[in-house]
């Protein structure tokens, strides 16, 4: 019998919620007004409650965002708690030109314009996912917790610490306060989930201020297994907590340091027939494992110097661990791994500007590990073993110079040296029985070992980039920007053959041009934008799914174009209306497999087509409603590309009442109950996308 998370069960959790909640409370001036809380309020209320097709946090993050020379999409913490956008997966399903694809619920691989799908197979990234500046694999992310920002860029970033061919995910968590005060939310939706998070600001001194925040969770999930008759089979419980410390020094800099540890365990009963996982339904006969967690550490430091001249200094450290298990029912074989990746990472910038002329330098460092065993075990007959430890090592130097040379118009050349080293240690174990008489019975053992170490491969590479923008006035704003997009080579941590696991294969290169252009009106009551985008690949990496076996491998020539359109309307000061369409045809132009012609195929999980409306309606000062509707194209799975997901519709739905220190709230997600898939073994084994869910948050704010 499972206890309910309310009351918390964990006497350690229990005791810091407890003692966070009463130090919150006591530190508080005696007698405080209610105004103080009537302010809080009022902010929240004043932030806009946009969708998030073009959600910003504030009105200067805008003002970025609308001069930023690329497609950018910025999600504000506003949108993520009222929308509840727990996951990376949840927010992609919500952007034109993004999608997912996912094993289970809490670990998602997101796509950006069809790249990024290899990230959980390949040993390079495509699509680097940042925690206040510092690396973690996006599948291992997990769920989303006090969060300020989500920041998506599409396209290569050459001008960044990590390089993203497809695109990079910037997620800001919340700066300490200096003012005491804290946050208490309790939620319940629909499969028996429950959230609770108690968060706090506590100032240490005039400049100095620590944030604490821990949160649990617990759901049975949407799958209802009808050999066990259990629902709780794909369920999950997770805890998630952060210390962030935010100080000014008399020079006027500021110190970060942050630590952040989520963890989450569950099952991964989420396979089954198309018939059975369309209707939420296994007939697994065990529930199988999902366990999530990491832990990062980060600092930064960031300051002005005389002359305008600007020093960002970030880095730090994670550890992230996945152990993925499937029931044994569904291969009739123990399968899956238990991964470890470690990060360590440092980057620092400067940049200043004078007169016409402004300038940005910068060097980034990068060390990875990985140990990604993999077992496959169908004792007596077959079993498999391998084991890849994979350690990476980055650094790059990067630099733009810009020119205004004429009143509206600059000009920014760019330039990115990068070098990558990979090196492999890798071991594999096939032992069983074989045919080896051609009478369809095995009646010979066989048993083999193999393995390598030390195999390496580097590569050192010159990224060019130069735009073009254009901004005669507040209301306009155009780029033209070339690149030279790159994905380090690597290597096949899955391999179960020695000649499969020593050629590394190749780094990819890309030619990438992107056209945008952003008009608004007076006093931001609309605004439209457009942007359109080529990606010419050269020996593109592809993993995919060759008769049960993964394989990693270069396509000669692929291509990724298309065009991401959005619009904004206010009408009057209380409504808001927001629309985006995305168009992305991403397809291989060279690449034969095993002697199959791939050439005209289309990437994996790459809609051709994705649009949304969606508004923001503010009735009265304390009340808030909004809704969305997002329509996705139709797509092959990975990573089994036979079968086709077909288009579908996602409808969703909030309504926030906001009353002093409290509120409360109401949403929905894809209350159309739309079915779709994100993961495709074989074609009997599908993952469904999540069902209708809708749930209440209450929260008080101290």
């Amino acid at each position: 019998m499972k206890t309910p998370l309310f009351p918390f069960v964990y006497p350690a959790y229990r005791q810091l919620t407890i003692t966070l909640v009463f130090t919150g409370l006591c530190s508080l001036p005696v007698g405080q007004p209610l105004a103080f809380a009537q302010q809080r309020a009022t902010e929240r209320q004043a932030a806009h409650l946009l969708p998030p097709v073009l959600a910003v946090p504030v009105a200067e993050a805008n003002e970025n965002r609308f001069t930023m020379p690329s497609s950018v999409s910025i999600i504000n913490r506003k949108t993520l708690e009222t929308q509840h956008l727990d996951t990376l997966g949840e927010i992609a399903h919500r952007q034109p030109n993004m999608h997912l694809t996912s094993y289970t619920h809490a670990n998602p691989v997101i796509t950006i314009r069809g790249l990024g799908i290899h990230v959980d197979e390949s040993d390079s990234t495509n699509i680097p996912v940042l925690m206040d500046g510092v690396s973690v694999p996006s599948n291992f992310v997990g769920q989303l917790f006090d969060l300020d920002q989500v920041q998506i860029l599409r396209g290569p970033q050459l001008l960044e610490g990590p390089n993203g061919l497809g695109g990079l995910v910037k997620m800001r968590s919340r700066d300490p306060g200096l003012t005491a005060a804290g946050d208490v939310s309790l939620e319940y939706g629909s499969h028996k989930r429950q959230r609770a998070t108690v968060s706090g600001d506590v100032p240490l001194a005039g400049r100095t201020g620590l944030r604490i925040a821990i949160g649990g969770e617990q759901s049975d999930g949407n799958t209802y297994n009808r050999t066990l008759d259990r629902k709780d089979t794909a369920g999950w419980h997770s805890t998630l907590a952060k210390l962030k410390l935010l100080h000014t020094d008399d020079g006027g800099g500021q110190w970060r340091l942050g630590l952040y540890h989520m963890n989450l365990r569950g099952g991964n009963d989420y396979f089954a027939p198309e018939d059975l996982s369309r209707r939420h339904e296994s007939t697994a006969t065990e529930k199988g494992a999902n366990n999530t967690k990491y832990t990062l550490l980060s600092g930064s430091y960031q300051r002005q110097f005389a002359g305008d001249t600007r020093l960002a200094v970030t880095f730090g450290a994670s550890r992230s661990e996945w152990n993925y298990w499937l029931p044994r029912s569904l291969f009739k074989a123990q399968a899956g791994f238990d991964m470890v990746t470690r990060e360590l990472s440092a980057d620092t910038r400067l940049s200043g500007h004078k007169e016409a002329i402004d300038w940005m330098v910068g060097v980034f460092a990068q060390q990875a590990r990985r140990d990604a065993p993999y077992q496959f075990d169908m004792a007596p007959y077959f079993t498999s073993n391998t084991l890849a430890k994979r350690k990476g090592h980055t650094l790059a130097l990067y630099g733009q110079a810009g020119w205004a040379f004429a009143r509206g118009w600059r000009l920014a050349p760019g330039l990115r040296i990068q070098h990558d080293r990979q090196r492999l240690n890798w071991r594999s174990e096939q032992r069983g029985y074989m045919d080896s008489d051609g009478d369809g019975i095995p009646d010979r053992s066989f048993s083999m070992t193999d393995s390598l170490r030390n195999a390496s491969v580097t590569k050192t590479v010159l990224l060019p980039t130069l735009t073009l923008e254009y901004g005669p006035d507040e209301r306009h704003f155009g780029w033209v920007k070339l690149s030279r997009g790159y994905e380090a080579p690597g290597y096949n941590l899955y391999a179960t053959k020695r000649e499969r696991a020593q050629y590394a294969y190749l780094p990819t290169l890309a030619n990438y041009i992107e056209l945008g252009y952003r008009i608004r009106g007076e006093g931001d009551r609309w605004e439209l934008g457009a942007t359109a985008f080529s990606t010419i690949l050269h020996d593109h990496q592809v993993v995919g799914s060759v008769n049960g076996l993964t394989v990693t491998n270069n396509a000669a020539r692929a291509h990724s174009r298309g065009f991401e359109l959005t619009g904004m309307w206010r009408p009057v000061p209380e409504l808001e209306l927001n629309a985006f369409a995305g168009v992305v045809d991403a397809k291989w132009d060279d690449f034969v497999l095993n002697g199959v012609d791939w050439a005209g195929q289309r990437f994996s999980t790459s809609p051709r087509q994705s649009y949304g409306l969606g508004l923001s309606w503010q009735p009265h000062a304390q009340w808030s409603l909004g809704a969305s509707v997002v329509r996705h194209g139709r797509s092959t799975l990975a990573t089994n590309s036979n079968f086709v997901n077909k288009p579908y519709t996602l409808v969703d739905a909030h309504v926030t009442y906001t009353g002093g220190r409290f509120s409360i709230g109401v949403y929905g997600q894809n209350l159309g109950n739309a079915h779709y898939y994100t993961r495709a073994v074989s074609q009997n084994a599908l993952a469904a996308g999540t069902s209708r869910n809708v749930g209440i948050r209450v929260s008080m704010n101290f």
